[in-house]
């Protein structure tokens, strides 16, 4: 009898155990259901450049030299449509030569290609230029309209290099300077010191074309400042009331003025409208462009004409009032009086003038200097 209980007591111990042991699991196993896993990190696949075919292997490339990255890496696609080695490479020589970008910054683009699994990785190598590293102002347009504002905004701060990277433009090498020669010319003090530009062009496919355009002022920056706070505190005209004259006597009074206070320097080099605005003595280039500058204030339309007089270099100007056309040369009023360089017609001066006659207005208008000062 009492073995019996002995092993009854037994048995109900070992239930109790068991029944704590079974506790302890199920506290366990409520703890891991509990558990929540750490949401991945999505970043690094949605900033993943995976192509599926060559022209997006391109444009990947692109977008990579056009962020100045030395170093990327681009995915191919499981079922990329095209040799992956072939088109790698090709990719690499189009992007190179056949970009403007690339052709103006990018010396060298080396790549490492490996197979990982179902999928190719590609890893990059860039290598640029020293023109890299004015890359960033890179002035971009659609189109070359917006052209000369860059230029003028160039020559408004001092620019030393200006580039231009459009996307379909025609213009050559050739018509990008004459364009930098215009919109100087239309804007004289713009520029305190006449800008010499060297122009090298780029071109990509299409009409892609990236120029740059290298200008030289032939002083340095700090005298380009202090010629462009002179001219800012200029203000010839101050005293006239144009509002209250006709386009002929405004014409009339702005070159007087530089006939008043300017000297006529044949042999000098002062062929920009500082010199004459400011130190008061310029070449015929010089007054011209000044009166170009003054007319421009006075809102009279007037250009430089270059040609020959006697033989010799020269320059004026062709004015437009009233819609009629007519020659002014400062230095003649200078040297001869008002009747002798205002108000001209082309067969009063043909032939000790002379100029490319095609290239600009004929002047046959009706009025002289004689009907302005009566």
């Amino acid at each position: 009898m009492l073995k019996r209980l002995c092993a009854v007591i037994c048995a109900l111990a070992a239930v109790l155990v068991l029944s704590a042991c079974g506790s302890v699991f199920n506290k366990e196993y409520v703890h891991i259901s509990d558990y929540v896993p750490t949401t991945p990190d999505v970043a690094n696949d949605a900033e993943r450049v995976t192509v599926k075919n060559l022209s997006e292997l391109k444009q990947a490339i692109l977008e990579l030299v056009s962020l100045g990255t030395g170093e990327g890496v681009i995915y191919f696609d499981p079922n990329y449509d095209g040799d992956v080695t072939e088109d790698l490479a090709d990719a690499c020589w189009q992007v190179r030569t056949q970009d403007a970008l690339c052709a103006y910054c990018v010396e060298n683009i080396a790549y490492d290609l490996n197979k990982i699994v179902s999928y190719f990785e590609a890893k990059l190598s860039v290598t640029y230029s020293d023109a890299w590293q004015t890359a960033g102002d890179i002035v971009r347009l659609k189109y070359a309209t917006g052209t000369e504002s860059a230029v003028l905004s160039a020559f408004e701060q001092g620019t030393r290099r200006l580039v231009v990277l459009i996307d379909r433009s025609s213009l050559s090498g050739e018509d990008m300077q004459s364009l930098v020669t215009r919109v100087y010319r239309e804007n004289p003090i713009a520029a305190p010191a006449a800008p010499a530009a060297d122009i090298n062009m780029f071109s990509g496919s299409g009409n892609q074309r990236l120029y740059e355009i290298n200008l030289s002022y032939g002083i340095s920056n700090a005298e380009l400042q202090a010629r462009r706070e002179a001219l800012s505190e200029l203000e010839p005209l101050a005293e006239l009331d144009a509002d209250m004259l006709d386009a002929p006597h405004r014409a009339l009074a702005a070159a007087e003025y530089l006939a008043d206070n300017c000297r006529y320097d044949a042999e000098g080099r002062e062929n920009d409208a500082y010199c004459a605005l400011i130190e008061h003595s310029a070449d015929s280039e010089g007054l011209a462009l000044a009166y170009v500058e003054l007319c421009r204030e006075l809102g009279l339309d007037c250009e430089i004409v270059y040609g020959q007089e006697n033989w010799m270099e020269h320059s004026w100007n062709i004015i437009e009032l009233d819609g009629q056309h007519y020659h002014v040369d400062i230095s003649a009023c200078i040297r001869s009086g008002m009747d002798a360089g205002f108000l001209l017609r082309d067969n009063e001066i043909w032939g000790g003038y002379r100029w490319n006659v095609a290239s600009y207005p004929a002047c046959q208008g009706e009025l002289d200097y004689a009907d302005l000062s009566e």
